[in-house]
């Protein structure tokens, strides 16, 4: 009888399946629609206030580091990722991070609405000690740092009424853009001590305006309101009125203004 041979060896391991890859764990998507637009430049404003508000007004204030504005920078910073990620310009492939996407349910004229009037609360406290400063240049100086208030607020202006809005998008903005920017050219002439500069940059600043006030009306020709047009209108008055801040805030939204004409089109 012949002999059974037995053997050692041990079965192989069986491998686990591979579970499928729902695709890229993070994914971006443009954003849709003048208002997201609006917000999409809202946030990043925030975002960069919020480091203006903490290290500049906050840490390294002097004489001593400014607590309230260390607050409002980090609060600033948070509002600014939730209105990047109301606007769901962000694709999570994590089932996990996908439960954040829920914050894009919010997106609407009144939560807007609300955010930013909470940013322009954040916004002007993080002025921080440049708020005892009793000068009329702080009103330049506030105008400056209301940037990314001003632009919700237009957004849930233009989020309500899409429906029925008789004005387009980008017309509407420019329309803002110039009010603020004859403020600031205002601003520019009551800022003591007054200089020659201060006079100069006023006066090219609301001739700017009026040409782009004019170019919106439809039966003047002379000054087309076409995007190159308030592309050059527009950074002259970014560069050249700016009380107390580095850029205008006017010029700014104007400039923005012309994004939404070129989508438009």
């Amino acid at each position: 009888m012949a002999e059974e041979t037995t053997t050692n060896e041990t079965p192989a391991k069986e491998k686990k399946p591979k579970l499928p890859r729902e695709g890229p764990i993070l994914k971006f998507i443009g954003p849709e629609g003048a208002s997201k637009i609006l917000v999409l430049f809202a946030a990043l404003t925030i975002i960069l206030q919020g480091n203006t508000a903490f290290w500049a007004n906050g840490v390294n204030a002097l004489p001593i580091p400014n607590g309230l504005s260390i607050f409002c920078g980090v609060m600033l910073w948070i509002l600014g990722v939730i209105l990047i990620l109301m606007i769901g310009i962000i694709g999570f492939g994590i089932p996990t991070l996908k439960k954040i996407e829920i914050v894009e349910k919010y997106y609407n004229p009144i939560v807007i609405m609300l955010l930013g009037l909470l940013v322009l609360l954040f916004e002007i406290l993080s002025l921080g000690n440049a708020l005892l400063t009793p000068s009329i240049g702080i009103i330049g100086l506030i105008i400056g740092a209301l940037l990314g208030a001003i632009l919700l607020v237009i957004a849930a202006i233009l989020e309500q009424t899409k429906e029925k809005q008789k004005m387009k998008p980008s017309k509407l903005v420019c329309l803002v853009g110039v009010i603020i920017a004859i403020i600031e050219a205002v601003v520019l002439f009551a800022i003591f001590p007054f200089t020659f500069q201060n006079y100069w940059d006023g006066v090219i600043s609301i001739i700017v305006a009026i040409l782009l006030l004019l170019s919106m009306y439809d039966r003047i020709k002379f000054i087309p309101y076409e995007w190159w047009m308030v592309l050059i209108l527009g950074f002259i008055l970014y560069g050249w009125v700016h009380p107390l801040v580095q850029f205008g805030t006017g010029g700014t939204i104007v400039l923005i203004s012309f994004i939404l004409m070129l989508i438009e089109k």
